[in-house]
């Protein structure tokens, strides 16, 4: 894991660099510097970068600006400096490194620096050739209102001009915390963020304007870039792997995961198959899916490996309150239980929901779509256990659990999802771009794969029959999540790269489950 900061805590970790750690904070700022030069170096050597143009502001973004020009005039490439902003207003860290390129400047004929100009269409001919790069060191961090001038029009020509574009941290514009532009946003197609990355790169508006995020090592000590304090994590890889069931030699079907779907109604089979068939694809050894007498068919022609168990005393489109006493044998032959795709939302269903899920309070139960509407209605109802339940909802359907709306929800993610998960002391799986897991202790878990292509329908009953499946197979909630939402982006990133984004559909994503395990699998190969 990754840990994933707040503008507050990234100062904070500086500071107690600094205070703890006696590091000079003139070193961290080098330190961010070398790794923004070191990825240039790199990237010079397949393709030709000659020119660089770097703007900088009077904070300590700036200051990181300042310091990279010093070395990149160091290793030969041509550079100008635009300082924007108030000379009286440097200070510190970012002074000292902008009177060194000031003294250069005049000494070196390939570093420029101008200083508020009046246009910044003439800076276009300092050199012989265009820029090759422009390196947005303007605001970083800090900016919590509205872009004014004379940055709002830096912006605007910068996003404008055709050269690589690379952000020190934050894309300018951006709000680091909430991920929102705020008035307009710097372009980048990288933003080399340091030491940690910061909350505002990974939600809303961050990735659209950040392009490929890469993390600079500013020599944090181990136990600052790893702090308990900080509760937001970006889930990697390895992480996947670390937490991937293990099929012991002496496995049998019913040793590595029974499940039992509760899913499918008149006109939603395709949610509860879908569903059955990513749980099977993803090692469960078992799925049972209860069904009406009526849908038995429909089920029975679609459905090879899945086992199906039709209801004998209804015949209906949907379950019914006494069919409860019918299935409770099944109930506590499975591990764990599958509620909700395509359940639908008929009273009498209702009443058969609340008998599951109040009857069986210790069952691990995974819940989905329809489920969790039905228990938006009774979830404060005493006697009412979700410890072991695993929570899928989309933001409509946390809507309604939270009786939120969806925009007070978007505002303040972070908080709601915490507080519910905490409330009701379980892990909370808030689909959307990206997917963040919740657990009942206050930390995050924010999802790194998937693509714009899964934006389609049944994608989250795929997502349920894998997070079941992980869960039935002996892994806790939290990593049954992880591991479940993980695989299911790459799953979906790997589609998208066979079929296209545009023609991605959810059966796409089941058939390539198989691959991404493998792929995760592959890990500790690549890394021997």
């Amino acid at each position: 894991m990754i840990k994933v900061t707040t503008s507050a805590e990234i100062k904070l970790l500086d500071q107690q660099a600094t205070t703890i750690f006696n590091i000079p904070s003139l070193i961290l700022m080098e330190n961010a510097a070398l790794g923004v030069v070191d990825f240039l170096s790199e990237i010079s050597r397949e393709r030709s970068i000659n020119n660089v143009l770097i703007f900088c502001g009077h904070g300590n973004n700036g200051g990181d600006g300042f310091t990279i020009a010093r070395h990149l005039t160091n290793r030969g490439f041509n550079v100008c400096v635009v300082f924007l902003g108030n000379l009286e207003k440097l200070s510190g860290d970012a002074k000292i490194n902008f009177d060194i390129i000031n003294k250069i400047s005049q000494y070196e004929e390939n570093l420029k620096l101008i200083i508020n100009p009046q246009s910044l269409n003439k800076i276009k001919k300092i050199f012989d050739e265009p820029f090759d790069v422009i390196i947005d060191a303007l605001l970083g961090t800090g900016l919590n209102s509205e872009i004014r001038e004379p940055y709002l029009s830096a912006i605007n020509w910068m996003n404008k001009y055709k050269a690589l574009k690379i952000a020190v941290d934050v894309p300018t514009g951006l709000s680091s915390d909430t991920g929102k532009i705020l008035g307009n946003s710097f372009i980048a197609d990288y933003t080399l963020t340091m030491g940690l990355p910061k909350i505002g790169l990974l939600i809303a508006d961050g990735p659209v304007v950040s392009g490929r995020i890469q993390i600079v090592d500013i020599s944090y000590p181990f136990s600052l870039s790893n702090s308990e304090a900080i509760k937001k994590n970006l889930i990697e890889d390895l992480d996947i792997f670390e937490r991937l069931p293990k099929r012991p030699y002496n496995a049998h079907k019913y040793s590595v995961g029974k499940i039992l779907a509760v899913a499918g109604s008149a006109g939603l089979t395709g949610a509860a198959k879908m569903s059955c068939e990513a749980a099977l694809r993803s090692g469960c050894g078992g799925v049972l899916l209860i069904t009406t007498k009526k849908l038995l068919n429909i089920f029975a022609k679609s459905l090879k490996e899945v086992m199906t168990s039709p209801l004998k005393e209804n015949n209906g489109n949907y379950f019914i309150e006494k069919d409860f006493d019918e299935i409770k044998q099944k109930i506590e032959w499975a591990d764990v239980l599958l509620i909700g795709p395509g359940l639908g939302q008929n009273e009498e269903t209702l009443k058969f929901l609340k008998r599951i899920i109040l009857s069986f309070p210790q069952k691990k139960k995974v819940i989905d779509a329809d489920g969790l509407n039905l228990l938006s209605t009774f979830i404060n109802e005493k006697g009412l256990s979700l410890k072991n339940a695993i929570l899928t909802p989309h933001l409509g359907e946390f809507s309604r659990l939270t009786n939120k709306t969806i925009d007070e929800i978007k505002e303040n993610i972070f908080d709601i999802g915490t507080e519910f998960a905490i409330k009701y002391e379980t892990v909370l799986v808030l689909k959307g771009s990206p997917t963040i897991i919740f657990d009942s202790e206050g930390n995050s878990f924010i999802n790194s794969t998937g693509n714009s292509g899964m934006a389609t329908v049944g994608m989250g009953d795929v997502l349920t029959g894998m997070i079941s499946s992980f869960y039935s197979q002996g892994l806790n909630a939290l990593d049954a999540a992880i591991v479940g939402v993980y695989l299911h982006g790459l799953a979906g990133d790997i589609a998208a790269i066979k079929k296209g984004k545009l023609s991605l559909i959810s059966s796409d994503v089941i058939k390539f489950i198989p691959d991404a395990i493998k792929m995760i699998e592959n890990i500790n190969q690549e890394q021997d």
